[in-house]
């Protein structure tokens, strides 16, 4: 009887351990909430500009520089693990085929409050191409409500900084937000494009002091390039209210479209504010956003290139009416003249189920 007792007590145990284990690893997983690093580095139109503090990566000056923008990628820790091979095989085959020189991501890498696994295996993913990466954030970044994701975006700064390949900077602390860099793409020693990555993932509207440090960062470039201005590019994950403008003025033959457009969805995002404006005024030819999975086009506004970018992958709901399937990525190719191509992925390539069309 005494030994029945005590295999009794022993199965017990270890099914207590168990059970308290995986509770423990479920709340670390899932509820614990990262807070992450919180380092103050506030920035001022005041300060002196230093060129060396720019990441910067060499184009070949015999070959075409190539960006892959991934768009909405949108992972969830629990909902989306299991199909974690397929949005990894998407992005190998995307790699694949353009062999690109810099992967950009536009926003919503993760969709829900639970980000935490997905966010970590991406950037592994990404690292093992060996390709240096450059993401901003999106709206559902942050969580189902700001700040509610369990790694904050604090958190996901630490990870995005540690990347071996990335050139994420978390940027200023005081413009609103985090997740504001630059990065200077240089061609035998003289700035060839330079890149502005924005984060208007989460409010209403890009901040003034975002302007303020964008414009500042432009003169201080232009400046260390022998007084000319750089061609620049932004990526952010929601359009400008100039994308409405553009595709209304599209639509009345004012307007140029670069290869074909698909409007499925409000071309709603930030509120004017003068970004735009701004932007234009320093040399930027190109904006890149997401946001939109039913929207893609290239449309030439005022002689800045606005660009919907494709959604990338099945998860979070991806645009297929049966006929037009708006899933693969955008690529830039940067040589003499600035070209936009997209590469688009059928709904049957890697066994991807058709979805609903979940715009956001």
């Amino acid at each position: 009887m005494k030994t029945k007792t005590k295999i009794l007590v022993s199965i017990l145990s270890i099914l207590g351990f168990f059970i308290f284990s995986s509770l423990l690893c479920c709340y670390f997983l899932f509820f614990h909430h990262y807070k992450g690093s919180n380092p103050v580095n506030e920035w001022s139109a005041a300060d002196e500009f230093n060129i060396e503090s720019i990441k910067t990566i060499e184009k070949d000056k015999n070959k075409d520089f190539v960006i892959l923008n991934l768009a909405d990628v949108q992972m969830c820790d629990l909902e989306d693990l299991f199909h974690a091979s397929t949005i990894h095989s998407e992005i190998s085959y995307l790699v694949e085929q353009t062999k690109p020189d810099l992967i950009t991501l536009t926003g919503d890498q993760t969709w829900s409050n639970e980000n935490l696994i997905s966010l970590r295996l991406l950037i592994s993913w990404l690292d093992g191409y060996k390709i240096p990466y450059a993401p901003v954030f999106g709206n559902h970044d942050y969580g189902n409500r700001k700040n509610s994701a369990v790694a904050s975006q604090n958190y996901c700064c630490d990870l995005y900084e540690r990347g071996r390949y990335s050139l994420f900077s978390r940027g200023p602390s005081n413009l609103g937000t985090l997740g504001n860099y630059v990065v200077n793409i240089v061609e035998d020693g003289k700035i060839f494009k330079t890149l502005y990555m924005i984060d208007s993932g989460y409010e209403e509207k890009i901040t003034d002091q975002q302007i303020e440090w964008l414009k500042w960062n432009a003169e201080g470039i232009k400046k260390a390039n022998n007084n000319a201005t750089s061609e620049g590019m932004c990526f952010m994950h929601k359009p400008l209210p100039e994308y409405a403008q553009a595709y209304n003025d599209y639509l009345s033959g004012d307007v140029e479209a670069i290869g074909e457009v698909f409007v499925s969805y409000s071309l709603a995002g930030s509120l004017q504010n003068g970004f735009f404006e701004a932007a234009k005024e320093w040399g930027v030819k190109d904006i890149v956003c997401g946001h939109q999975h039913g929207n893609n086009f290239t449309l030439l506004y005022q002689d800045v290139r606005l660009t919907f970018a494709l959604k990338t992958g099945e998860l979070g709901g991806y645009y297929y009416d049966g006929q037009t399937n708006l899933n693969g990525a955008t690529y830039f190719v940067l040589g003499e003249q600035t070209q936009v191509k997209n590469i688009f992925v059928s709904p049957t390539q890697f066994h991807i189920k058709d979805s609903e069309f979940n715009p956001n």
